[in-house]
């Protein structure tokens, strides 16, 4: 598959780099996208709750009242969940909610997204990111020569990048990520994607099928 290439300044060029079909040109799987979404939120998920259930909270050591002739209810102790200070009925405890996919799974669902980016036309590739110095007007001015100023969007580097990481931290909906160490749910949660020609190597050669 043939991508349209963009020059540092966001204008259109005659150049072209070669994405690979199997990666960028496949009929996406909707649900294997779901089920490494699903994974990854669930593995970002502390698990760390916790209520008290009857046997933990303290007190309760002697029958608050006779069992009859007092006209109340039946209660052997203070610690049952009716009363103030008593236990939760169903207490939390903590639990893990860590999900894992096989890698094939994870590379699918990275395959789909890209592939459902560059169907629709919401997938951009300059030649190079070129930020000697923190500039965020120099992002928005490229952003908005490409015309996706006003999208969610994910920016992807191929290699750490100083100058554009601070001049783009601060732009609303707009995220900087390493290609290397992108993932299903960075990929779809948004509306465009711009990545550096670099980067379309570096996907072709880690999603290869």
């Amino acid at each position: 598959m043939k991508l349209k290439v963009y020059s540092p300044e966001g204008k259109a060029t005659q150049k072209k780099v070669d994405g690979l079909d199997s990666v960028f040109g496949i009929e996406p799987n909707e649900h294997v996208v779901y089920l490494a979404v699903k994974a990854e939120l669930n593995n970002l998920r502390q698990g760390s709750v916790k209520t008290k259930s009857r046997a933990e909270v303290s007190g309760g050591g002697k029958k608050p009242w006779k069992q009859k002739g007092g006209g109340r209810a039946r209660a052997g102790s203070t610690r049952s969940p009716i009363f103030v200070g008593g236990g939760h009925t169903f207490a939390l405890s903590p639990k893990t909610y860590n999900m894992s996919l096989p890698k094939k799974v994870k590379r699918l669902a990275r395959r789909s997204v890209l592939s459902d980016k560059a169907k629709s036309d919401s997938l951009f590739v300059v030649d190079a990111f070129n930020f000697d110095k923190p500039k965020t007007k120099d992002v928005i001015a490229l952003l908005e020569t490409m015309k996706i100023a006003d999208k969610k969007l994910l920016i992807l580097t191929s290699t750490f990048d100083e100058g554009l990481m601070l001049s783009g931290r601060n732009l609303k909906n707009v995220a900087i990520i390493e290609t290397a160490f992108v993932s299903a749910y960075d990929l779809i949660d948004n509306e465009a994607i711009l990545m550096d020609k670099a980067s379309i190597e570096i996907l072709n050669a880690q999603l290869a099928d």
